[in-house]
């Protein structure tokens, strides 16, 4: 009888772990969407394509109080086709967003400079707090959240026509 018993007790303890192992798993097809924020202990590998969302901001203002706003998403594409080599758009403040966001801001002009902000209090390596990067007209900047205090930038060229 005591191994029935343990064999039912086992039977009951794995059952239990299963239902319960039910509330880790995520399994994903073309009709599941993730929202907030997913941690991954291990690479993600992606065997189509992988696309950040997109947001368009007219840049505004001559300063960083002033400038057209990035909205805090997890990283994306931001359009700016609305500079005039004075106006600015501005990056979220670090304490919004995640060590390691990735935000690409494309100047879509081919003849005006976009000045990017960063949040108050912030910074925009290799610039100074509350300094702005001036972008040259038809190319991108690459801003990354490096920490707390700082983005990471990096200007791509512009490429001849």
């Amino acid at each position: 009888m005591g191994t029935r018993n343990s064999l039912n007790k086992a039977a009951r303890e794995t059952l239990t772990g299963l239902n319960g192992l039910s509330d880790k798993l995520v399994t994903l097809d073309d009709a599941n969407t993730l929202t907030g924020i997913q941690t991954l202990s291990a690479n993600l590998v992606a065997n189509a394509g992988f696309v950040l969302g997109l947001q368009t901001v007219v840049a505004a203002g001559s300063d960083q109080a002033g400038a057209g706003a990035i909205t805090a998403q997890g990283g994306a594409v931001v359009l700016c086709s609305t500079a005039d080599n004075t106006k600015g758009i501005r990056l979220p403040v670090l304490s919004s967003v995640s060590v390691g966001e990735v935000y690409l801001i494309l100047n879509n002009l081919s003849n005006k400079t976009l000045e990017v902000y960063p949040g108050s209090g912030d910074a925009i390596n290799p610039v100074s707090d509350n300094g702005a990067v001036t972008i040259a007209a038809d190319t991108m900047l690459i801003c990354i959240a490096q920490d707390a205090v700082q983005w990471f930038s990096g200007e791509l060229p512009v490429t001849a026509a």
